[in-house]
């Protein structure tokens, strides 16, 4: 009797285990119409059919200084091939010294101060924050922090997205 019970735990362990591997289906990214630093207006929602990755970043932080020469990198390759990087910076301090920093980066892509709200809506709360949207507006993935092999697994998934068919 006790066998028996201890075997139906197990058979019903192995398939909640199961259950819990499926695939995550991809989410609609949360849309936002915002100015960048040089007052022009991105709306999310209008780049569709573009693969776009989202830098949630900040001057501060020493891991989202040493991202962006390879985002930049990254941006200027696949820039041609439907794909947007978008730096959404979350300084506090004004916009003059993220100007400053942008220009002494040579940043090229557009770059805005993001509002609370919307990075709340993306579920940032580490810094950087990277976030893939493909090319029908879903939430692919999402990246947290920078070292060399999250900058191997970005171009990966960059390369994988903007190949795939919408």
């Amino acid at each position: 009797m006790k066998g028996a019970f201890i075997i139906s735990l197990c058979v019903a362990l192995v398939f909640l285990l199961h259950c819990d591997k499926k695939p995550k289906v991809p989410v609609s990214a949360p849309d936002f119409t915002l100015k960048t630093l040089k007052d022009q207006e991105i709306t999310l929602s209008g780049l569709k059919g573009k693969v776009i990755l989202l830098d949630f970043w900040a001057t501060w932080c020493g891991s989202c200084r040493e991202a962006i020469p390879h985002l930049t990198q990254i941006y200027k390759i696949y820039q041609e091939k439907g794909f947007e990087t978008i730096g959404m910076n979350m300084d506090r301090g004004g916009t003059d010294i993220v100007r400053n920093f942008v220009k002494s980066m040579d940043i090229p892509y557009p770059i805005i101060i993001t509002p609370d709200d919307v990075s709340r809506n993306f579920g940032v709360t580490v810094l950087p924050t990277i976030i893939f949207i493909d090319k029908e507006g879903k939430i692919r993935e999402k990246i947290v922090g920078f070292n060399s092999a999250i900058a191997q697994q970005i171009a990966a998934k960059v390369a994988e997205l903007t190949s795939e068919n919408p």
